[in-house]
Formats: structure tokens, C-alpha cells, sequence
């Protein structure tokens, strides 16, 4: 997408040369002495011829000849120069008011369409739009990350930017003007103090103008723009670098905080499992889509024995040590919620209960090495697993997975079983 003008550039005219104005020096003399010697020759056809006549002549082409310089370096060049110098002015003016009006209208622009973006897929798709109206589709590259020190996630381009001008770093923190915090450029690539970004042999005269993305008072990104070294319109680019950098970040920092206290109200404190409302509203959306899932209702077995002999603090080290034990084996869909005390849910998607069944068999077989490793009391799981097949709803599908594992406890504990599945036409209902 390229920038339209906001109104057509204005012709001026190009500054006078000096060679062109003694070339008119020159004409002038010739003309007006032309002139005079044509007015003379009139008037010598009135006159009778004298003495006088021919030093009259010679006298006022000397004149002549005196006063036309003198008119022309004492009155025509300083004007000529003056006016130059005001149209050298407009122009600066003129150049200054465009730019002006053009970082105005990116950030109008920009404003509008951010204020409606919901998500972060939005905020990137309209930043790409932006970063090629700022720079008129020069290479140019913007770079994301999380956090400041987290791994770049995003890397969008615009124009022909090649594999050797893309910036290398590898995590915000590592680029040095965004650890300063501001905008600058980088006139030329081969300079000791030359951006890091530019690769140093992609080009013997490539400059760059970056400038840091902040998200919250933390610089988490950059954009950037290439040109060739020396060119001052990269100081003026610079300009609507920091307007797209600026918008960007805030509505960044809009929607992430939205997002971190949405997963704050969704996520128990103690284990960083999500709560119990996070599965209803999981379980809605599964039922609503139409696609199949499976629940696990997990409980530790003596959690009661391990608070009174070790002490709550132990307690509270053995529930988040289950959840960190089962997230590496759970899928990215998985869902896993503390439901309550020390009883969790986990919903999985797209799995049968054959399926659960062998997940939690790999979590009870990792736990004893996993409390061993981290100092806590060997402690053993009981787990109960229902499907659709179990019923129509996920109010029965839980009543089910809730019995199951009741029914472990009451068989031993340390183990996991399948709820069992109505005869056919027989499935249970609220």
C-alpha cells in the first residue's frame, strides 16, 4: 500500500546560476549599447555634423557602460538573490508543512483504525499497513516480542528487504537503542558505531532509521527503515517511525492488559491451573462446537495426612508440583483446572477416554520421580474419566468421571478408572 500525496508538490523554480547571470550581464551591455548606438545614428542624421558629436558618443557609451553594471551588481543581483533565497525557504517550508501534514494524517489514520482492533492479529495487520504508508514502501521491517527479553515472535517486512538487511537480534533487549528508549539513525553501515541490524556488508552506503516499540514501559519491539547513507529524508522518516511505534505500543499495552487480567480471573493463584469457571466455560464452547471430548476428575489420595504431618505449605507444594508434573504431558488444547481443594478437572479435546486413560497412567508413573526431585513427600493420585458416551451433557459426563473416581478411592487409590458406559439407548441424563 503506498501513501497517497496530500496535495500535489508545488513547482518552484531552480535557484539562478552564476554563469547565467553574466551570460545576462553580458546580453544587457550588448543590448542597451546596441540601442544607443541605433538612438545616436538618429539623431546624427538631425544634426549637423560638429566636433562635439563624436565625443558625445564616446562619452555616453563609457557612461553607459559604468552605469550597467553598477545597476545590474548594485540592484538586480541582490533582488535576484533575495528572491532565490525566499524560494529557498518555501521550499524548506513547504518540504517541512508536507511532512508535517503526513505524520498528521499517518496518525489520524492510524489512531482509527487501532482503537478497533480486539487482539494482538489485528494490532500486526494494521501495523504492516502503517509501515508501509510511513515509509512509501522502502524495506523496512518490524520486530515483536512478549517481553523485553523474550524471543522475537513476530517479524513482519515490507518492500524488497533482503535475508542479509533483516535485522539479527534475537530478543528486544539485545538492540541498544531499545534499552535507551529512543529512536535514532544510523547513517552508514560500515562505521564502528554502525546498527547491528544493518549487517555491515549488505552495502557500502546503507543507513537505517529504528526506533524502539514500548509496551507498558517496556521495549518489546522495534520498526525500522532502510535508505542510503546520508540521506537526510531518513531524519523526517524517523518522524513517522516514532508516530506508528507509539500508537502500536499503546494499543499494545491496551490489549495485553485486557488479556493478563482476563487469564488473572481465570486462573487459580496458588497453582497457575485454571479455576473451576475456565472448564464451564470450556466444557460450553466443546458442546456448542459439536466435537468430542473426554474428562478427568483427579484427586490427591491423603492430601488431608499430608497437611497434618507436613504442614500446609507442604500441601501447597504438592498441588502445584501435580499441575507442573501433567502440564508436559498434556496437549496445547488440554485444559487443566483446579476444581476445588485438591481435586482437579482436566477436558480434553478431540480425545476419547481410552485416550485419557493412558495420560494419566504416564502422570501417576511420573509423580513418584517428580516429588522425589523436588523435596516433597511421595504422594499417589486417584482419577476417574468419562466421555459422551457417558452421557448427553457435560453435567452428567462429570457426575460420571466424579463417581469413577470415587470408586478408585473406595478400590485402593493410586489408580484410574473408566466410568462405565450405559447400555446402549440407556445413556444417563440430568
Amino acid at each position: 500500500m503506498r501513501h497517497e500525496p496530500l496535495s500535489s508538490p508545488t513547482t518552484i523554480a531552480a535557484l539562478p546560476d552564476v554563469r547565467d547571470d553574466n551570460r545576462r550581464l553580458w546580453f544587457v551591455l550588448l543590448a542597451v549599447i546596441t540601442a544607443h548606438a541605433f538612438v545616436t545614428a538618429l539623431f546624427w542624421s538631425w544634426l549637423p555634423l560638429s566636433g562635439w558629436a563624436p565625443q558625445l558618443f564616446s562619452s555616453s557609451v563609457v557612461l553607459l557602460t559604468l552605469i550597467v553594471p553598477a545597476f545590474w551588481f548594485g540592484i538586480y543581483r541582490p533582488i535576484t538573490r533575495s528572491f532565490a533565497t525566499a524560494r529557498e525557504g518555501a521550499r524548506r517550508d513547504l518540504d517541512a508543512l508536507q511532512e508535517r501534514l503526513r505524520v498528521h494524517d499517518l496518525d489520524v489514520r492510524l489512531t482509527a483504525a487501532l482503537n478497533i482492533a480486539e487482539d494482538e492479529t489485528a494490532v500486526l495487520r494494521i501495523a504492516h499497513q502503517a509501515l508501509a504508508i510511513a515509509t512509501d514502501g522502502a524495506p523496512a521491517q518490524l520486530l515483536l516480542a512478549d517481553s523485553s527479553d523474550g524471543q522475537i515472535r513476530h517479524s513482519l517486512v515490507v518492500g524488497n528487504l533482503g535475508d542479509d538487511a533483516r535485522c539479527v537480534i534475537n530478543r528486544p533487549c539485545d538492540c541498544p537503542l531499545v534499552r535507551r528508549g529512543m529512536g535514532t539513525v544510523f547513517e552508514d553501515s560500515m562505521v564502528l558505531s554502525a546498527c547491528r541490524g544493518l549487517n555491515g556488508p549488505i552495502a557500502a552506503d546503507c543507513a537505517a532509521a529504528c526506533t524502539p516499540i514500548t509496551v507498558s514501559g517496556n521495549g518489546v519491539g522495534m520498526v525500522r527503515a532502510l535508505g542510503t547513507s546520508g540521506d537526510p529524508t531518513l531524519y523526517r522518516l524517523l518522524q513517522s517511525l516514532n508516530t506508528a511505534a507509539h500508537h502500536i505500543g499503546s494499543r499494545l499495552s491496551v490489549i495485553r492488559s485486557m488479556a493478563a487480567s482476563e487469564r488473572k480471573a481465570a486462573t487459580d493463584p496458588l497453582t497457575g491451573a485454571a479455576n473451576r469457571r475456565s472448564a464451564e466455560q470450556r466444557l460450553d464452547e466443546l458442546v456448542h462446537s459439536g466435537g468430542s471430548y473426554a474428562v478427568v476428575m483427579i484427586d490427591i489420595d491423603h492430601f488431608k495426612l499430608v497437611n497434618d504431618r507436613h504442614g500446609h505449605e507442604v500441601g501447597d507444594r504438592a498441588l502445584k508440583l501435580l499441575v507442573g508434573t501433567m502440564r508436559p504431558l498434556m496437549r496445547g488444547e488440554d485444559l487443566l483446572c483446579r476444581y476445588g481443594g485438591e481435586e482437579f478437572l482436566l477436558v480434553l479435546p478431540s480425545a476419547d477416554a481410552v485416550a485419557a486413560g493412558e495420560l494419566m497412567q504416564r502422570v501417576r508413573n511420573a509423580l513418584p520421580g517428580a516429588c522425589v526431585h523436588d523435596g516433597v513427600p511421595v504422594f499417589t493420585i486417584s482419577a476417574g474419566i468419562a466421555s459422551e458416551r457417558n452421557g448427553s451433557n457435560p453435567q452428567v459426563q462429570l457426575r460420571a468421571a466424579d463417581q469413577a473416581l470415587y470408586q478408585a478411592k473406595r478400590d485402593g487409590r493410586d489408580r484410574v478408572l473408566l466410568a462405565p458406559v450405559p447400555e446402549s439407548g440407556m445413556l444417563a441424563t440430568p
